[in-house]
């Protein structure tokens, strides 16, 4: 790729983003309900066999939810960079077109399943937020498609009532069963603080086949992202890598609902942000959202807990406010990166 005068390479911002990631999450882990000076992180990371108050808020409480925050960042910036790829509208997100939404309501009701029942499966919030999901998806793209086409008002309108009826029926299951869904409520606002060093296990695998499936695929979605007719001409079934990259982008982000709740406008923001500083190259621009959805939730989050100490604001509310007057900017410029 040619730069022009003043303009810096891909991987220059890709090695200065990884630089401020790092220089971030010793920042997230200092600030908090309890401040934490930079000696004692260091310290505590040297050695980790002192049971000070200090190890146990890093290792127990901090640490977990920042990689956490971290990877759930990744995985919804990726996913919206990935459909707006392959549906080739710039307002394309897992939290607009509904996706968040259905899973969401899976979510809910495999918690009123097991809280009222005691019904306990085996990565059963996983997988009835991944059927939701889908769902939600699938109901969502068959109402906004007009012919070949998605238009992008008929995708928010659709991703819009989707998302509301969604809302709204899991909203009436934490009425009526509110005894044993009280947790519920703040959890759909979006919410990091309940992860735990196994969730960092099945994120960080979701994250890494979302990685692969752009390296693996990465011609044809570029191919695909030009047209259909350009990807049937070149001997690619944009339907089948389309299917593909829809599967694993909604299982993604299916996981990441489950164990975090709703959180708008990551996957949204962050793609255009990277692609307008890497280009539209996938390898770049995968890699990108990979850094930088991490580095914007990541401040997210310490936006939440830390200014409202020693209580929280939830981080969907903190996303959706950076992030919707981004949204009417971008749908009001029409613009297409």
């Amino acid at each position: 790729m040619k730069l022009k005068s003043g303009e810096f390479s891909p991987i220059f911002h890709l090695i200065m983003g990884i630089s401020f990631v790092l220089l971030s999450i010793i920042l997230f882990i200092s600030l908090g309900a309890v401040k934490i000076p930079f000696r004692d992180i260091i310290l505590a990371f040297f050695d980790k066999s002192q049971n000070s108050l200090y190890n146990r808020i890093i290792f127990n409480l901090r640490l977990p939810r920042i990689l956490g925050t971290l990877l759930i960042g990744a995985i919804l910036a990726i996913a919206g960079n990935d459909f707006q790829m392959i549906i080739k509208n710039p307002l394309a997100d897992p939290f607009i077109i509904g996706i968040s939404s259905g899973a969401s309501f899976g979510a809910v009701i495999y918690t009123a399943l097991k809280s009222v029942y005691g019904i306990n499966l085996p990565f059963g919030i996983e997988f009835f937020a991944f059927v939701f999901a889908l769902i939600a998806t699938l109901i969502t793209f068959t109402l906004a498609k007009e012919g070949k086409k998605i238009p992008v008002v008929s995708l928010i309108l659709s991703g819009v009532i989707v998302g509301f009826v969604f809302n709204s029926i899991s909203t009436l299951f934490t009425v009526l069963f509110w005894q044993n869904l009280l947790h519920v409520n703040f959890w759909l606002m979006g919410s990091t603080g309940n992860i735990v060093w196994s969730d960092l296990i099945i994120l960080s695998i979701f994250l890494v086949l979302q990685v692969l499936v752009n390296f693996i695929f990465k011609k044809h979605i570029e191919v695909v992202a030009m047209g259909d007719d350009i990807s049937i001409f070149s001997g690619i079934n944009p339907e089948k890598i389309k299917l593909i990259v829809l599967v694993i982008n909604v299982l993604s982000v299916s996981v990441v609902v489950s164990k975090a709740g709703i959180i708008g406008f990551v996957g949204l923001i962050i793609p255009h942000l990277v692609r307008k500083l890497t280009g539209p190259d996938i390898y770049f621009s995968t890699i990108g959202s990979l850094i930088y959805g991490g580095i914007f939730l990541g401040y997210a989050d310490l936006f939440s807990r830390y200014l409202f100490r020693p209580t929280e604001l939830p981080i969907g509310v903190t996303t959706s406010i950076v992030g919707a007057p981004i949204f009417i900017l971008i749908m009001k410029r029409g613009r297409k990166i």
